[in-house]
């Protein structure tokens, strides 16, 4: 279920990213919800990171996943911050 969880994570994120740049600029939902997103990520994969994957899971896939939602959950949250600062109208 974790796995599930995270992936999702990364591919609302993925989207994020997409929507904007095809879109330019138009956001179908506000930042706020998209930096709860990215936070909720953040923490979903320091929590994974704490606990090790089960005795089934691929540990290769396991780890591999929560670098993945790391590292996308926190360049989303600086892309957030980078269009806070430059299109303020966007709050």
């Amino acid at each position: 279920m974790r796995r599930v969880i995270s992936i999702l994570l990364i591919l609302m994120q993925l989207l994020f990213f997409i929507n904007h740049f095809l879109n330019d600029g138009i956001m179908f939902f506000n930042l706020y919800l998209w930096s709860f997103t990215a936070i909720f990520g953040i923490l979903m994969s320091i929590r994974s990171w704490r606990n090790g994957p089960y005795l089934y899971e691929n540990h290769f896939l396991y780890k591999a996943t929560y670098l993945i939602l790391s590292i996308i959950s926190i360049l989303s949250l600086l892309f957030i911050f980078f269009l806070f600062i430059t299109r303020p109208y966007l709050l």
